[in-house]
């Protein structure tokens, strides 16, 4: 008989993991939004509930369950999977992955409102997205059993590892509870992991660092998709001035890798990414940028890809990921990116065509 991880179509993450979002819904991962494939609006829901018990079945029957089409599609494409396909612990949970809040400084264009506290402030002042969503949305709010069940988790010895995201979570109340529940309740035998934007390291008038040296291990992915110009653009509110300082403080202390999602704002100073990487001595992991669509590179005109195929040669790390990420011809959606775009400019007192004059021949496209 079959082990459950020699099952071709087999995860463990249903079985091992969490994914909590800031409203208290519950999927196994990150690419199983909840307002896609509901499975629960708080943890006793989705744990008790029909549809974990039929994602696990179909798992286990060897079937491609709905629920995962992200991975189905990837790996279909020959693209990157986030299909954990290892043995399943009998019990209990190994990882869990906290969006904390929406809240977040910064109003990035490949991300939305809904995951920005500035972007949905904005969006109501000048209601250009007709959609509106909380604006400060709270990962602790009436989830009094998430913190029994972290520290039963860690107690048991299951828990090693939690993922904290946001938003940008080093700037909210409920990261500063969550490491105050840890620390205080004696829980500081796990790894800490952090998706942040790095632009600040204080809270309370407390440094971080302080809170941090309690715990096992703690990395930081700090975002940062491209560099120069285009990098502002895309990302209002990054100051490469202020990323760097607190990078600075913080790598003698904590382990800090790059995040870059290769977009088609980023794909045109990734060779700067990778010798800033190799000055610095520190791992970057690239991401692919799917959504919203017009964003992907793949969608870029053939003469820019081109461009960029000849930008990375000799450079092992971007000619995979040229391939990987860039190479697949899609239909081209430049007239919806360049609109897109503009109506945000408007906003923002910026520019397109300035930063990037490529992207003039997309608006008819």
């Amino acid at each position: 008989m079959q082990e459950p991880h020699q099952i071709s179509t087999f995860c463990s993450r249903p079985w091992n993991e969490l994914h909590i979002e800031e409203d208290g819904s519950v999927t196994p991962c990150c690419v199983m939004p909840s307002n896609r494939f509901p499975m629960g609006s708080n943890l006793k829901e989705y744990l008790t509930g029909q549809p974990l018990k039929d994602l696990k079945d179909a798992l286990l029957a060897g079937k491609q369950h709905k629920n995962c089409e992200w991975c189905w599609d990837n790996e279909k494409n020959k693209m990157s999977s986030h299909r954990r396909n290892v043995p399943k612990t009998k019990e209990g949970f190994t990882h869990v992955h906290l969006r904390l809040t929406n809240v977040c400084n910064f109003k990035c264009r490949m991300c939305n409102p809904n995951f920005s506290s500035t972007w949905e402030v904005e969006n109501r002042k000048h209601n250009y997205f007709k959609h509106h969503y909380e604006t400060e949305k709270d990962i602790f709010n009436d989830n009094e059993y998430l913190f029994d069940l972290l520290k039963h988790q860690i107690r048991t010895g299951s828990l090693r590892y939690i993922n904290i995201s946001g938003g940008e979570p080093l700037i909210t109340d409920a990261h500063w509870k969550l490491l105050n529940f840890l620390i205080d309740n004696e829980l500081t035998n796990i790894s800490l992991s952090y998706s942040t934007n790095l632009s600040n390291i204080h809270y309370k008038n407390v440094n971080l660092l302080d809170l941090w040296k309690n715990f096992e291990n703690v990395t930081l992915e700090a975002s940062c998709d491209g560099w120069g110009q285009g990098v502002e653009y895309s990302r209002t509110g990054f100051s490469r001035k202020v990323f760097l300082k607190n990078l600075a403080e913080v790598l003698p202390h904590v382990r800090v890798d790059i995040n870059c999602v290769v977009n088609v704002y980023s794909v045109w100073t990734l060779p700067d990414i990778e010798r800033f990487k190799q000055k610095l001595g520190i791992k970057v992991h690239y991401s692919p940028c799917y959504l919203p669509e017009f964003l992907n590179p793949q969608r870029l005109l053939p003469e820019d890809k081109k461009t960029l195929r000849q930008l990375y040669a000799g450079n092992p790390s971007l000619e995979k990921l040229y391939s990987d990420f860039i190479h697949t011809d899609l239909p081209v959606l430049g007239k919806e990116f360049v609109e897109y775009n503009k109506l945000l400019d408007v906003y923002r007192g910026t520019n397109l065509f300035d930063v990037f004059p490529v992207f003039e021949k997309y608006a008819n496209v």
